[in-house]
């Protein structure tokens, strides 16, 4: 029987990382985590929900938002002649 309620060490597994990149990651806030909930001081998953969460992550919902810096137009050149 599968596990419904996962932890740091199966959720880095899960993903391809350490454990403490999931750790750096829920303070950093990172938006490739998936969201969690606490059972005292431990980190907690949901396997399902951490399926939903890489689905929509290959439909890029989750993506970065990368406004940068607003573009200016260009002056517009007058041509003389």
């Amino acid at each position: 029987m599968e596990q419904e309620i996962i932890h740091v060490p199966e959720l880095a597994k899960l993903l391809g990382r350490s454990e403490s990149s999931i750790r750096s990651a829920h303070q950093a806030r990172a938006y490739w985590l998936p969201p969690f909930f606490k059972q005292g001081v431990r980190l907690c998953w949901r396997i399902s929900t951490v399926r939903k969460f890489l689905q929509e992550c290959e439909e890029e919902i989750h993506a970065p938002k990368r406004p940068g810096r607003k573009r200016q137009t260009p002056p517009t050149l007058s041509r003389v002649g």
